[in-house]
């Protein structure tokens, strides 16, 4: 599920099951500053992102790319 209305998304970022939680979060913020989302554009992912578990967080993520 996207937050934003309308839909925001990354382009050229992968989210690979399997790899660590604090890399692909590191990895989302880097793209998303580089495509200027603003702070709290990030941090509100982010932190939808670690509510959950480790599939939550994969699937939070990818919401936000362009596939």
């Amino acid at each position: 599920m996207n937050l934003f209305n309308p839909p925001k998304l990354l382009n050229g970022l992968q989210i690979r099951f399997g790899e660590n939680p604090m890399a692909l979060l590191a990895l989302f913020t880097g793209h998303a500053s580089k495509q200027q989302w603003s702070e709290q554009e990030i941090e509100n992912v982010l932190r939808t992102a670690k509510k959950g578990n480790y599939m939550n967080l994969i699937k939070t993520l990818r919401a936000h790319i362009h596939h």
